[in-house]
């Protein structure tokens, strides 16, 4: 993750220095529509793999050609469509021809979708590293050469075309284990596996709705420029949780998933998973927040900086986003995929009707509601999710959360006062960095020393 994350970074820093800002709004508006359409790639059935225990060989074949039969009619739907979305829902008459190309990727997922959650079950993080690093690398490559030589929007769309692909590719090369699914489909073996990913599906169709939902706010209300001042930096925070978040849930799922009826244990992997991920991400986004001019200036260049008033605010939204992560993993590994869909559901009509409010103050007003309605969430999350699930209570989940946050405030606001008087952006962040560092895990050492031990065991492994 922290492979494929240093990719991501070098590939906005890069892209934002060739391409216009209204390259990252269209990007912007295309993944919005393609990434709740992914969640028909494998209709929730990726997830019941991972639950349930035993399956047999027919039942997984039967599932692969249901993933590809799904894949190439999510191909064909977004191309039927593309002129409906691109001219109704954002009136963007660019976008068709976009839509249309990109298409092509939910082929390239749904060929390899098994292969990766089979590997991912069997805990072949190793291989999948390997894996997902060169298919990172392959479409960054891809992206930043042809907006070199042809600097359009194009350039984001080849880089995750060739992304896909490279993927796919290398999960049947090197993490399939020899195996082939068979060439015949029995719908009668799978019905379970339907009516759990089912739940999954309609969850999961909602949650990228509701994650989506500033993008397509923003995308029907505001210019492509201005939507892509604002989702460079969105992309920005997001990608910072992407370095750790992954790696606490698709660890987590398989592991909590194979002890699901252990009470106790769940509680006590869920409330670490939850320290480790607010102990190492808390720092990184207040920095962000506090430094947001700098962090702007030195990775997506000077003519970016009115987009930095934004970044403290969706600094603030990554932050609290952070936290609920690991919350799905728990729902999922005690088989309460319902419970999901029910909360992904409320949200839809909170969050959509708060964000369209907000979107009437400007762009910075859309930015500003995603923050607060992400910290508002903290703790009816822990009262409808987490504590029916793991019989957390209040305080230890709250403890979890407070200890980083009270060492990242002390080290971060330390630093920001020990460079008050540099002015160059890079001297300012890397001086505010060797502050903070050690700062940071001196207080942790008091408020936080459990997190401390856990990364020394992990670090130096005894």
């Amino acid at each position: 993750m922290v492979g494929r994350s240093a990719l991501q970074f070098a590939q906005m820093a890069i892209l934002a220095r060739l391409l216009a800002q209204a390259d990252f709004g269209l990007m912007a508006m295309v993944v919005s529509v393609t990434a709740f359409m992914q969640v028909f790639t494998d209709l929730g059935v990726s997830t019941a793999i991972i639950h349930y225990q035993e399956i047999s060989q027919s039942q997984l074949s039967s599932l692969y050609w249901l993933n590809v039969t799904v894949g190439m009619a999510l191909t064909a739907a977004l191309m039927a469509s593309s002129s409906l979305i691109s001219g109704f829902l954002f009136h963007q008459p660019a976008l068709q021809p976009i839509l249309m190309i990109i298409s092509v990727n939910f082929l390239f997922l749904a060929a390899g979708q098994q292969v990766r959650v089979m590997a991912e079950k069997a805990l072949q993080f190793s291989v999948l590293a390997k894996v997902e690093i060169s298919a990172a690398l392959g479409g960054c490559a891809t992206a930043v050469v042809w907006a070199w030589h042809s600097p359009t929007v194009y350039a984001l769309v080849a880089g995750a075309l060739v992304s896909g692909f490279v993927q796919t590719l290398l999960l049947w090369l090197l993490a399939s284990q020899g195996w082939r699914p068979e060439f015949r489909f029995r719908a009668r073996e799978i019905p379970h596996f339907l009516k759990f990913g089912g739940y999954i599906m309609a969850g999961d169709f909602i949650n990228s709705l509701n994650r989506q939902a500033d993008i397509l706010i923003g995308g029907r209300i505001f210019p492509a420029a201005t939507l892509g001042s604002y989702s460079l930096p969105r992309n920005l925070s997001l990608n910072l949780a992407a370095v750790t978040n992954p790696i606490i849930t698709r660890v987590g799922l398989p592991v909590m998933a194979k002890t699901q009826h252990d009470t106790s244990f769940l509680k006590s992997v869920y409330l670490k998973t939850m320290r480790m991920t607010a102990s190492v991400n808390f720092p990184v986004y207040m920095a962000l927040a506090v430094f947001s001019r700098e962090a702007v200036v030195i990775v997506f260049g000077k003519r970016w900086i009115n987009s930095a008033h934004l970044l403290v605010f969706l600094a603030v939204f990554g932050m609290f986003r952070s936290c609920g992560n690991p919350v799905g993993s728990l729902v999922y590994a005690v088989g309460k995929a319902d419970l999901a869909f029910r909360w992904n559901l409320a949200l839809f009509f909170v969050v959509f009707p708060i964000l369209w409010f907000a979107s009437h103050f400007g762009i910075t007003g859309l930015a500003a509601g995603q923050a607060v309605l992400m910290a508002a969430l903290v703790i009816p999350m822990w009262y409808f999710l987490i504590r029916p699930n793991c019989g957390a209570r209040l305080g230890e989940y709250l403890l979890t959360l407070l200890s980083p946050l009270f060492a990242a405030l002390i080290a971060v606001f330390t630093a920001y006062l020990a460079v008050s008087h540099l002015t160059t952006p890079l001297w300012r962040l890397v001086d505010a960095v060797l502050v903070a560092a050690p700062v940071y895990l001196a207080v942790s050492w008091v408020v936080n020393r459990s997190w401390l031990i856990a990364m020394r065991q992990l670090i130096f492994r005894h």
